[in-house]
């Protein structure tokens, strides 16, 4: 039947075009997800007698399809499932296929029914009504960005959790305020929640009201969603409503849908997983063996980078809207360099004009608010291609012109400290830091983003700044900054690998 299902819900797709699609945020789950996600479902924790089974998109009904069946083939009697669907096109078809669920509790003298609400989940907001409460959810939220000036969706969620990320993340919270405890609900999305600010309220709910049973990453993102050219790196996590202590937490992993079936599966401890010693509360993920060894050496690490002193901002000379100030002509006295991504090199900022993609930026009326004074910074690319081997790279900046003022571009992040100028040999050992191996994947188990998070950098864990300056003094009397001396030099001194 799923295979099916997902026959009917791709000619749908095809039928309307990308802009209908992103409006909605409509994007169908494959038959291979659905029935991997219902199967997530604990049985033994229900009752026999009924379930209740919540969607709060329900698209085509592929996903309560799967679960009912999967509730059927384990022996419950009687499943009520109510789905919300906002878009009237899609209201035959979804009903035709509950239908086909119906027929399948017929044959095997059990009960299914339905109601289909064509209702907007989040304004309508079900965990509100007393009466409707529900024991499992199995959802695929959609996935768009909205106004938090001018959008219906605006502060709609504000008694469950702080902030406006994503309405994803605001049907994951309508979802399991309407569950029973224990209820359970598994989802698939975005992984952005996992990390970041503007998450940060809608993650504190989540693990406040909520046990994190289980997470599914996929090591390909470009087959989850095949119907779609989504290159959203996604997630199938798992939740039961309880605020009971835990110490545990299942990570698995597949390659992509076609494996789905025969996941790696690993059990690691719960403060590996959900960082709690600072006030984000970002959940980590380890991809391999390797990656929890490097989880627990930094769970090791003495201080943080914040309260190291350290301080990162964001370039914040956006070239689009400062096209006036920006010239190839380098020549003059009223200008200074703008550095950009092609700039920054391990062994340090690279800027002397010489390259075709070197800008410079002029001092006309205004320029105080697009430059930054001299210092000495460690500059950070922001933006990395996901399958680049290294997602931090970073370079010094220590070429104090006479100008004393420098541009960075928005598409990077630069380092300095809070209270006075770096010492040559404090941001040579940041560098090695930042550029070390140990570095690189500890930040990617924090982050699937392919975007360096400012947020992300300041809770890192990292060595004191004394051991950090000792880092630089060693790192000095090398000529050559390769990475090859970037890890001999990690692994002696700071005893990271």
């Amino acid at each position: 039947m799923l295979t099916e299902i997902r026959h009917k819900q791709k000619q749908y797709s095809q039928c309307k075009s990308d802009e209908e699609k992103k409006i909605l945020g409509q994007y169908f789950t494959d038959s291979p997800i659905a029935l991997f996600m219902s199967s997530l479902i604990e049985i033994n924790s229900l009752n026999p007698n009924i379930v209740r089974i919540l969607d709060s998109g329900a698209g085509c009904g592929i996903l309560t399809a799967s679960t009912a069946l999967h509730l059927l083939n384990n022996g419950i009697n009687n499943v009520e499932a109510t789905l919300y669907e906002l878009d009237k096109k899609i209201i035959t078809l979804l009903k035709g296929i509950l239908e086909e669920v119906k027929a399948e509790f017929d044959k095997e003298g059990k009960t299914f029914t339905y109601a289909i609400v064509n209702d907007d989940f989040v304004t309508h907001r079900p965990d509100l009504i007393e009466e409707l409460k529900f024991d499992i959810a199995v959802i695929n939220p959609p996935y768009f960005k909205y106004s938090v000036k001018e959008s219906i969706y605006s502060k709609k969620t504000s008694d469950l959790f702080k902030g406006d990320p994503n309405i994803y993340a605001s049907f994951i919270a309508i979802t399991l305020s309407s569950l029973v405890p224990n209820g359970q609900i598994v989802v698939i999305s975005p992984r952005s929640f996992l990390n970041g600010l503007y998450f940060k309220g809608f993650r504190k709910y989540l693990l406040a009201t909520s046990k994190l049973d289980r997470v599914h990453i996929f090591n390909s993102r470009k087959e989850v969603f095949v119907d779609s050219d989504i290159l959203q790196e996604n997630i199938i996590f798992k939740i039961t409503k309880t605020d009971v202590s835990y110490n545990e937490i299942t990570i698995s992993s597949s390659n992509c849908i076609s494996d789905l079936q025969r996941p790696n599966i690993t059990v690691y401890p719960k403060n590996i997983i959900i960082d709690i010693s600072n006030n984000e509360e970002i959940i980590r993920i380890p991809q391999s063996e390797q990656d929890y060894e490097i989880l627990q050496l930094a769970e090791k690490l003495p201080s943080t980078f914040t309260k190291e002193g350290y301080f990162i901002s964001t370039g914040p000379v956006v070239e689009h809207r400062t096209t006036n100030y920006l010239t190839l002509n380098h020549d003059t006295q009223e200008n200074v360099p703008l550095i950009k991504a092609h700039n920054v090199l391990i062994n340090g900022v690279v800027w002397d004009g010489k390259n075709k993609k070197d800008i410079s930026f002029n001092l006309y009326k205004g320029y105080e608010k697009h430059l930054i004074s001299k210092n000495r910074y460690l500059v950070l690319k922001r933006f990395t291609s996901k399958d680049e081997r290294r997602r931090l790279v970073a370079g010094i900046f220590d070429q104090l012109n006479s100008k004393n003022l420098v541009g960075i571009n928005n598409k990077l992040n630069y380092i300095r400290r809070k209270d006075s100028i770096m010492s040559k040999e404090e941001v040579l050992g940041l560098s090695v830091l930042f550029n070390s191996e140990f570095m690189d994947n500890y930040y990617r188990c924090i982050s699937g983003n392919t975007q360096v998070n400012s947020t992300d950098i300041r809770i890192m864990k990292i060595p004191k700044r004394e051991q950090i300056i000792q880092l630089g003094i060693f790192a000095s009397s090398f000529s050559d900054l390769s990475y090859q001396t970037i890890e001999h030099l990690t692994k002696k001194y700071l005893c990271l690998i």
